[in-house]
């Protein structure tokens, strides 16, 4: 069964001072994630509309780079994000809010998530302008079970009988 609504994120956002670069967790909560985790946290960011005299509603691709590093620092997995909610706030006409859904690709490894945030504008194969924030590693992922793929990996064999249809 598909899911049938999307991940809406109440919480205080996460606050980008375009002079600093700068991301602040307003809630002071947005601290600790799951591991395995999959669509189940959205991060909201807002930004001054107008940085440095540029209009950030604009920009046609915003993304988040992101790296998940295992507590051991030895297991990294970067990843990118695709932003498609980049938006005027309905609250303020002068800020800009965008969020990321965050994926399990980004809780693979019980450690740190640590991210920035990319707005460009783009002609064509060429960037016009671009605009980063400063990296945010303020997000623990805390080590949760996951005991399916032990399961499956330990009962292979007898799985793929029964998936042949030897075992009933």
């Amino acid at each position: 069964m598909a899911h049938k609504h999307s991940v809406y994120d109440t919480d205080p956002h996460f606050s980008i001072d375009p002079a600093t670069r700068v991301l602040t967790d307003m809630s002071q909560t947005k601290t600790l994630i799951i591991q395995n985790d999959h669509n189940s946290e959205r991060f909201t960011f807002e930004l001054p509309r107008y940085v440095d005299g540029h209009d950030m509603s604009l920009c046609d691709s915003v993304q988040i780079h992101y790296i998940n590093i295992g507590a051991g620092r030895e297991e990294r997995n970067p990843g990118l994000y695709e932003v498609t909610d980049l938006q005027i706030s309905p609250d303020s006409d002068d800020v800009v809010v965008c969020s990321w859904l965050i994926s399990r690709n980004a809780t693979l490894y019980a450690g740190s998530l640590n991210f920035i945030i990319r707005f460009a504008c783009t002609a064509g194969a060429e960037f016009d302008y671009v605009w980063h924030t400063a990296i945010y590693s303020g997000i623990s992922v805390s080590s949760g079970i996951s005991n399916s793929e032990a399961i499956v990996e330990e009962y292979a064999d007898i799985l793929a009988l029964w998936a042949e249809g030897i075992y009933e």
